[in-house]
């Protein structure tokens, strides 16, 4: 059987955090019942079309899969796997905000087969997470996670966010010591990213809110990867830490450019070389719209795409993999950009693999197109 991932969006929330710009709708609880009618039906039809696939990870994403009774996602996981088969060991991820979670939804969740946890933390600063919008504070994420532990999750993951407007460095190291000290299995570090639309672009054009200058941010992520090397998390991706074995087997299936399928609103997938997703609104995605916007992909976009992907990994390119999926050894035609990059300090090649260097990560767009620049002049 061919292995394949499954995402589920959630798109419900309690109110939208101010840098969100992800398919997320709050306010509509009158229309959760229905959403999961929708997803279920969507599921039902997939069926046939799944026929030989076997599902090794599953992640629940959203908006907030929390914020509803538990018994919606258990329903859904029990659709799933009546749809196709899962492996023994599949990964079956939820996410999570702590100022949802109770020890009864975490029960049903992890009595229905989730078992990894993923909570976004974001900080542990009450005065920041107010400024997001978050609806929880530092103690309720604590709280979160030692009732995961008693509801039997042995694998949670925290989400952090560094390069806050007035996040100063010490607010940044106290966050990463008190996510250390719950002893969590995985800690994701993401460098706040500005979208447009967002109420926190606004704020930051008005002037009421001050993002650090480069060379902050760059410090934060450094720290970032000292302080988590120290306390036993190994950096398997530019923004992501795990304890050994407790790596991400969902997302590295993303950076790997395997296949997978989303499913509900905004979800995306990539499936027998094509992409397509689902509508991004919710109201049309319950008027039935699906698999919009399908493109086949070409050998050109399927190169350029996993040197975007995989360069984002510790481990890197594999040069061979590369040359048997592309037909030519992946240093022809880049001579020229290698070298300098080699010559920077951007990058190396080691035990067939290359892989950008963790100076290079911190400008890994830069890098990017450097390499995707010399085969296209």
């Amino acid at each position: 059987m061919s292995a394949l991932s499954l995402y589920i969006h959630v798109p419900f929330c309690r109110s939208k955090c101010a840098y969100c710009d992800f398919a997320s709708y709050p306010g509509r609880e009158g229309d959760w019942r229905r959403y999961f009618e929708a997803l279920w039906g969507e599921i039902d039809a997939w069926a046939p079309r799944l026929v030989g696939r076997r599902a090794v990870t599953a992640f629940f994403g959203g908006g907030t899969p929390t914020l509803m009774d538990a018994e919606y996602i258990a329903e859904t996981l029990a659709r799933l796997r009546r749809a196709v088969p899962f492996a023994p060991d599949a990964e079956i991820t939820c996410e999570g905000n702590p100022g949802t979670l109770t020890p009864e939804k975490l029960t049903v969740l992890r009595g229905a087969g989730v078992n990894r946890l993923s909570l976004g933390a974001q900080s542990f600063d009450d005065a920041l997470l107010t400024a997001l919008g978050r609806i929880h504070t530092a103690a309720q994420t604590g709280e979160a996670v030692r009732m995961a532990r008693e509801a039997g999750f042995g694998n949670v993951s925290l989400d952090l966010m560094y390069a806050l407007p007035g996040q100063s460095m010490a607010q940044w190291r106290d966050t990463l010591d008190a996510a250390v000290a719950l002893g969590v299995e995985h800690i994701s570090a993401y460098s706040l990213i500005v979208e447009p639309g967002t109420p926190m672009a606004a704020r930051v054009a008005s002037g009421a809110a001050a993002l650090p200058e480069d060379d902050e941010v760059n410090a934060m992520q450094r720290h970032a990867v000292h302080a988590l090397a120290g306390a036993g998390y190994g950096r398997y991706e530019i923004s992501n830490f795990a304890c050994r074995g407790f790596e991400c087997r969902h997302n590295l299936v993303y950076w790997d450019r395997g296949e997978y399928l989303g499913l509900g609103c905004a979800a995306h997938s990539l499936l027998e070389g094509r992409r397509f997703h689902n509508p991004e609104s919710l109201d049309g995605y319950l008027a039935g719209g699906r698999e919009e916007e399908a493109q086949r992909l070409t050998a050109a976009d399927a190169a350029e795409e996993t040197v975007m992907l995989a360069t984002r990994t510790t481990r890197g390119l594999d040069l061979a993999r590369w040359e048997r999926e592309f037909g030519a050894p992946f240093r022809r035609g880049r001579e020229a950009a290698l070298a300098r990059l080699a010559r920077g300090g951007w990058i190396e090649t080691d035990g067939g693999f290359l892989r950008l260097t963790p100076r290079g990560m911190e400008l890994h767009n830069a890098v990017v197109l450097e390499l995707l620049e010399d085969t296209k002049a």
